[in-house]
Formats: C-alpha cells, sequence, structure tokens
C-alpha cells in the first residue's frame, strides 16, 4: 500500500533546543538517543555522534512491544490498528514478533539528510533473547527482556545545534494527525536548566557500589575460563559481573521529584560525553548508558556496518604518561588478538545476512582516545539483500559479539556457567528500527539499570567486564573491570568495592 499521500512526517524547525531542559519537560516515557563526543575526539568517531534523538512514548500513533517471561505483549493505540492490529499477547520469539511489527510498519522516507531516523520502534533488546539464537536458557529478572515502543513524535538535534520536531499524520486519522500538529506547535526551546553540577547527589558522596562477587571470586572465574581456552572450549570468554547502588533514603535526597534517576543521567553525560549515549524511561525501567560502542547500524539500502570494542586502558592526567598508555595498547598483543577474535567473530555473524562477498573490514585495531578511556575499535561493513528483515539481521549478530566471546556459543555456555545469572539490559543492545527501514543500535555496556515500582526504588545495577583469553591475568582482568564502572560510579558518588 502506497501511504506517500495519507502518511507523512511533518516536521518544524525549532532554534536553539536545550536537550536537558528539553527531556526534564517531558514526564511520561521517553528514550533519549545522546550523541556527543569530547574535546579532541578522534575523527573516525565523528560520524556517530551527529544526531541526538528525543521521542516520547505517548503520541496519538504510540504501540508498546515487551517481551517478558518468553511472552511478547502488544499494546496498540486506535489510531494505529490499522497497521498493528489490536492489543495481544503472543507466546511467540521476540524476533519472531518484532519481524512481524516491522513488516506491519508503514514506510516513511528520511525527513533530513543524514538522520537516518523517520520515527519508528525504539527501546532495548536485552541479553537474554540471546537465547533465541543459541544462547542460554535465561530470562532477565524483575523486568522485561526487551521494551519497545513506536513513536510517532520526536525532536532531533544535529552536532550542530540545529534541531527539528518531527511528528506523524495520516489523512486516515484526522484526530490523531490534529493532536500531533498541534505537539509540534507547543515544541519550544525550554529554559536551560541549572548547571548539573549543582544537582544533588541521589545517593551519600562516596558511597560503595556492591560487587555481586568478590573480586576474588571473579579472579577464580578468570582462571576457570582460562582452564576452558586450555581445555580448547573457547578461545575468548567475555566474563562479567555486576556492582548493586545503594537505594535506601535516596528518594529524599534528589533534585528531581518526578525522575531522579534522569538527573543523576545529566551528571554522567556531563562528565563523560560519548556517541552512544541513552537514557530510557520505560514502565519501571530506567536505562543511563554511556555507551561508546555501535553494535550494528543498518541503512535504508542495506548498508551494515559494526564497530567492536575490545581493549580499554584508563585515561591519565599527565599527558606524558597518558600517551604512553594509549601507546601501549595500540601495541599489546593480547589487545590486538581480542579484537582480531571479535572482528572475525562479527564477520561471520554478518555473512548469515549478506550478499556474499560483501563483508569486509574497513578498519582493524584502531585506537581511539574518550574522556575517560583509550579504546580500540575495529570497523566491519556489509551489505544486505534488498527486503531483508531488520530483525533478522540484528538476530543472527545477537547478542553483540563484543559481550559474548567466540566461539559465541560456546563462549557464553562458559561465562552463563560461571555468572549463574541473567545479564537483563546489560550487554543487550539500545537504539532504534526507523520506519524508513534504518536501524542504529549501540552494546549497552557502561549501562546503570534502575527497577522502579510504586512503592520506589527496586534495584540498581552496573554491569561490567572484559574479555579472558589465554594471556589473561586474572589481576589484570580485574582492574579492568574497576576502570569500566568508573565513568558511570565516579559521576554519581560512588565507586566500585568488592
Amino acid at each position: 500500500m502506497d501511504d506517500r499521500g495519507r502518511l507523512r512526517i511533518e516536521s518544524r524547525q525549532v532554534d536553539g533546543v536545550d536537550l536537558t531542559s528539553l527531556v526534564r519537560s517531558e514526564e511520561g516515557d521517553l528514550v533519549w538517543f545522546d550523541s556527543a563526543l569530547p574535546d579532541g575526539a578522534p575523527e573516525s568517531a565523528a560520524g556517530r555522534a551527529r544526531w541526538s534523538v528525543v521521542a516520547p512514548c505517548d503520541g496519538p500513533f504510540a504501540v508498546r512491544f515487551r517481551h517478558q517471561a518468553r511472552s511478547a505483549v502488544i499494546d496498540v493505540s486506535a489510531p494505529a490498528r490499522s497497521w498493528f492490529g489490536i492489543d495481544r499477547s503472543e507466546d511467540r520469539p521476540a524476533f519472531a514478533v518484532l519481524d512481524d511489527l516491522l513488516a506491519a510498519t508503514p514506510h516513511l522516507d528520511e525527513p533530513l539528510a543524514g538522520l537516518g531516523f523517520a520515527l519508528g520502534w525504539v527501546g532495548f533488546l536485552g541479553y537474554e533473547l540471546g537465547r533465541e539464537s543459541g544462547g542460554p536458557d535465561r530470562t532477565a529478572d524483575g523486568h522485561a527482556d526487551a521494551d519497545l515502543r513506536f513513536v510517532d513524535r520526536a525532536v532531533v538535534v544535529r552536532n550542530d545545534g540545529a534541531a527539528w520536531a518531527l511528528a506523524l499524520v495520516s489523512d486516515a486519522e484526522p484526530a490523531a494527525s490534529a493532536a500531533n500538529r498541534a505537539w509540534l506547535d507547543t515544541v519550544a526551546a525550554p529554559a536551560p536548566v541549572a548547571d548539573v553540577a549543582d544537582f544533588p547527589l541521589s545517593i551519600p558522596g562516596g558511597s560503595a557500589a556492591t560487587g555481586r562477587v568478590s573480586r576474588a571470586a571473579y579472579e577464580t572465574a578468570v582462571d576457570a575460563c582460562r582452564a576452558e581456552i586450555r581445555e580448547g572450549n573457547a578461545f575468548q570468554v567475555c566474563l562479567t559481573t555486576a556492582f548493586a547502588l545503594p537505594t535506601d533514603g535516596q528518594e529524599a535526597r534528589v533534585g528531581s521529584a518526578t525522575d531522579p534517576q534522569l538527573d543523576e543521567y545529566l551528571r554522567m553525560r556531563a562528565a563523560d560525553p560519548v556517541p552512544f549515549g541513552a537514557y530510557l524511561r520505560l514502565g519501571p525501567l530506567r536505562v543511563a548508558s554511556r555507551s561508546p560502542e555501535r553494535f550494528l547500524r543498518i541503512d535504508a539500502d542495506g548498508g551494515v556496518l559494526a564497530e567492536p570494542i575490545k581493549g580499554t586502558r584508563r585515561r591519565l592526567e599527565d599527558p606524558e604518561a597518558d600517551a604512553a598508555v594509549r601507546d601501549e595498547l595500540a601495541a599489546s598483543v593480547k589487545d590486538r588478538a581480542e579484537n582480531v577474535m571479535i572482528v572475525d567473530l562479527l564477520r561471520n555473524d554478518l555473512l548469515r545476512t549478506a550478499t556474499p562477498g560483501s563483508v569486509h573490514v574497513d578498519r582493524l585495531c584502531d585506537v581511539e582516545t574518550y574522556a575517560s578511556v583509550h579504546q580500540m575499535v575495529s570497523t566491519i561493513g556489509a551489505v544486505v539483500p534488498e527486503g531483508t528483515s531488520r530483525a533478522a539481521v540484528v538476530r543472527a549478530a545477537f547478542p553483540p559479539g563484543s559481550m559474548t566471546g567466540a566461539p559465541k556459543i560456546s563462549a557464553m555456555a562458559i561465562s552463563d556457567r560461571l555468572e549463574d545469572v541473567p545479564r537483563g539490559v546489560y550487554s543487550g543492545a539500545i537504539g532504534y528500527f526507523s520506519a524508513s527501514g534504518a536501524a542504529d543500535l549501540s552494546v549497552a555496556i557502561r549501562t546503570l539499570v534502575t527497577v522502579v515500582r510504586a512503592d520506589g526504588v527496586r534495584s540498581r545495577t552496573l554491569g561490567a567486564g572484559g574479555a579472558v583469553t589465554w594471556s589473561s591475568v586474572a589481576q589484570d582482568e580485574a582492574d579492568e573491570v574497576e576502570t569500566k564502572t568508573r565513568s558511570v560510579l565516579g559521576s554519581v558518588g560512588a565507586s566500585a568495592s568488592w
């Protein structure tokens, strides 16, 4: 069906948008894809941080798809039922349901050159969905394995500060379209908020984030991974753990009565600009992610890009010492081996859906510098045939290979046995499936996940881990875990204690 005359995106340019103020003015569920780079960031990273998107989830055409306890629940607003059907529950795999929803999504052209995002589905896919592609048979604990929203309103901001409000309108739904046009007229540049550094800490300064396991236990698990590698059961295992932040009394010490976790995220982003930052407020979940890593980008024309990170070093204040750390990472045989293994893994993952002969490596083991860390990054490209399901492309590569190890299925089984708990949002993916056919997903790392219930905050966890190879030293792997917690925990006044 050709909807071009009946269904379209209307836009209005908005001058002087302050993203923090805009997000704080929204009271309902929302998704914020928050792209930025620190001063002096590498040119290779510029394309990842071109656009930020703020999408409220309560527009008249809104739809919610969540997958929890192996069951899909789809809630459809009346104006969207001609595309997505009625409210329903389905005992089907998440990626199968997502495939159907994407196929039913009306096509919309990208409203701005180079944007990629033309409204559509936004949210997260949790690590446990890996069970649908050969991973361990677990579900997340206390929240959904996936929560995606079809959004019909958004504000997009380019890295030069230019901003536009976007809204879906349909000639077949005049009332819903009128509501969206009225919303366009209300979007203005809010007054800037106070300096985020002035926001009260949500926990007492110097608080301990308690490790799920002790440091000694983690080091023992590293050696268990090395034993599996020695036996030939894997080449690399991504071993993770988690740290729990205090929750008692938190509400009494925060500045925002509606969403204290948002104030917390604003402190994080001020301390550590990254290209794939995100803040999600979805039902009981608050997801604050400072990820520097892209999982997959799929262009509307079928081009695919993966940019795995393997190899991390903490930055130092002394410039000469910092440069030496960067050089050491660039020359590290161990880190290069980790990175190359994951590049090979992703080449294989992409080959499952790509046009034969189209998979290629654009760069290998390039070191990029961010505010708090140096990272080793590679880039793999491919092309998928016209009409290829975006859900199928993501499923074939899920979970992100940088969070599993290699070979993927064996490595996941080893880490699952040693960790013995679900990872949840952490190690999954955050991003969008655009109505244009494009998709862009980050790896959910450096991500603080808060579960909120009617009686208050229930849990707050930060996952962290690293790749174990035969040449790993248990103490060094534990040090790397601590390094990866600092950008998030330090900005909220906490530190890892295990």
